[in-house]
């Protein structure tokens, strides 16, 4: 669960979140397979009540060797 100080997902920074073509569902989760007319991450918490587990980011981190 997010706390006050947890971050909130953002589906503008995962790599499954897409621009649907529906204009009536806008948002997509390729993860998960739908649409919705709000982002996913809303999505998922007011259905689930937590927050999204499928979440990646599209920012590759450079691994130290």
């Amino acid at each position: 669960m997010s706390g006050p100080n947890t971050p909130q997902i953002n589906c503008w920074n995962c790599r499954h979140f897409e621009i649907s073509w529906d204009p009536n569902y806008r948002y997509q989760c390729k993860k998960f397979g739908f649409k919705s007319s709000t982002l996913p991450s809303i999505e998922v918490r007011s259905t689930d009540g937590r927050d999204c587990m499928g979440f990646e980011s599209k920012i590759k981190t450079q691994s130290r060797k």
